[in-house]
């Protein structure tokens, strides 16, 4: 499989690797997509017919089975752009973010010394931009998680950046590929009275 594959695709593959190695991308309707460990969805374009899910590690095929993540609506009608940010913004916050980790595991926080997985699940939950749709006045709000994987995925180019939002996924998005992330859980179970 590996000889037929882009080398974009093998570059996406790599980078989800090196995020987690049982990385599984899922190739389906003309786009290559794959789940990093913080729960963001990426996805780029990718040229090809059918479902199916493969390796980010040995681009071998897989069972779809092990495909267990479901994926934003989308294709035309689904995807909403809500915003479009300067792509300058989203680089200082993913900066930003990486300089407060840094200052944090040298110093701590307040002179308190903290768990560096602490401080990252609080700063990939820290949202960098809200507001609300002039579309349809939907609010919504992008974490650090989105900004966190559109730049480390190498998915920022271009001068702007697009606010997303496809039912409950909200996404970040640009010329080469976009990142979502599910802002509301999957399945809401209500106690029976």
């Amino acid at each position: 499989m590996a000889d037929r594959l882009s080398p974009r695709l093998e570059r996406f593959a790599a980078r989800l690797a090196r995020f987690d190695p049982a990385a599984l991308i899922r190739l389906k309707d003309g786009w290559a997509w794959g789940r990093l460990p913080w729960d963001v969805l990426v996805r780029i374009p990718f040229d090809t017919a059918g479902d199916y899910v493969i390796s980010a590690t040995s681009l071998e095929r897989r069972p779809d089975t092990d495909w267990r993540t479901s994926l934003p609506p989308f294709g035309k009608g689904h995807e909403q752009v809500v915003e479009v940010v300067p792509a300058s913004v989203i680089k200082s916050a993913a900066a930003a973010a990486a300089q407060t980790l840094r200052e944090v595991n040298s110093g701590g926080l307040r002179g308190r010394a903290v768990g560096q997985r602490v401080i990252r699940d609080a700063l990939l939950d820290h949202v960098v931009i809200s507001g609300r749709s002039d579309v349809d006045g939907s609010e919504f709000a992008v974490s650090q998680r989105l900004v966190q994987a559109i730049v480390r995925m190498g998915l920022l180019e271009g001068d702007n950046v697009d606010v997303l939002v496809a039912g409950p996924w909200t996404g970040l998005g640009s010329t080469t590929g976009s990142a979502w992330h599910r802002t509301s859980p999957p399945l809401a179970v209500r106690p029976l009275r």
